[in-house]
C-alpha cells in the first residue's frame, strides 16, 4: 500500500499533520506500506501539479491500495480497520460506536480545536481568530467534560479496546496539547498520553521526524 505523506513542513506544523493518523493505523494494523513524500511549500501542495490527479483537493494524506485511491483521514482509518479486521469490533453495535466516536472527533471537536491552534499562532492580538478563541474554548467545554468522565471509568473512548476511534481522537487532542485546555480534563490528558505511549505511535513519530529531517522530539 502506498501512502502520500509530507516530507517537508514549516516548523509550526510539525507533529500536527493528518498523515500521522494514517501511518499510525497502518502500523497498528500491521499493513505493509511505502510512503511517498511531498513538499509543503509556501503555497501548500499547489506546486505538486501531478498530485491533483490523485487527490483533487491536493491534501495529505491519501492512500493507494493497489490502484484503489482513497483520501480523507477519517475514511482511510475506517477503511484500514475494516480491511485488516483490526482496531474495530466485529459486533455491529460495538462497531457503530467506533464510527460514532471517529465522526464525533472530526465533526464536534476538531472544528474547534484546530482554530485554537491557529489562533495561538497569530501574533496580532486583535486578529479574528484571537478574538474568537474564547468562543472555541467554550464550545470544546460542551464535549470535553463528558469525555473526561467517560475516560475516568474506561481506558479507551469506546471501552476496553484500542480502536481507530482512539487514533482519531488522540490526534485531534494533539492539536491542543500545548494549550491550557487539557489541563482542565485530567482523564482526557492521561488518555492522550497513554495512547501516545503505544509502540506503533512512537515508531510513526520517529519515522515522521526522520522523513522531515528534524531533531528527535521536535514533533512531540
Amino acid at each position: 500500500m502506498k501512502v502520500y505523506v509530507f516530507k517537508s513542513l514549516p516548523p509550526f506544523l510539525w507533529g500536527y499533520t493528518r498523515d500521522i493518523r494514517v501511518m499510525w493505523a497502518l502500523e497498528e494494523c500491521g499493513i505493509p506500506y511505502e510512503t511517498i513524500g511531498l513538499d509543503c511549500g509556501p503555497n501548500g501542495l499547489q506546486d505538486e501539479i501531478w498530485y491533483g490527479d490523485i487527490n483533487p483537493f491536493k491534501q495529505i494524506p491519501t492512500i493507494d491500495d493497489d490502484g484503489y485511491i482513497l483520501p480523507e483521514s477519517g475514511a482511510i482509518l475506517l477503511y484500514l480497520a475494516e480491511k485488516s479486521g483490526k482496531l474495530i469490533p466485529q459486533d455491529l453495535q460495538a462497531r457503530a460506536q467506533v464510527y460514532r466516536w471517529t465522526i464525533t472527533s472530526l465533526n464536534n471537536i476538531e472544528p474547534f480545536a484546530l482554530p485554537v491552534f491557529f489562533a495561538d499562532l497569530q501574533s496580532d492580538a486583535n486578529s479574528p481568530m484571537k478574538t474568537l478563541r474564547p468562543w472555541y474554548v467554550d464550545i470544546l467545554a460542551r464535549f470535553l467534560p463528558q469525555i473526561d468522565q467517560m475516560l475516568k471509568a474506561q481506558p479507551f473512548i469506546t471501552g476496553t479496546e484500542f480502536t481507530v476511534a482512539d487514533i482519531t481522537l488522540t490526534c485531534v487532542l494533539r492539536e491542543i496539547r500545548k494549550t491550557e485546555i487539557l489541563s482542565k480534563y485530567p482523564n482526557v490528558e492521561k488518555y492522550r498520553r497513554r495512547c501516545e505511549e503505544r509502540p506503533a505511535f512512537i515508531r510513526v513519530l520517529d519515522a515522521y521526524e526522520d522523513r522531515l529531517g528534524i531533531a528527535r522530539g521536535s514533533a512531540r
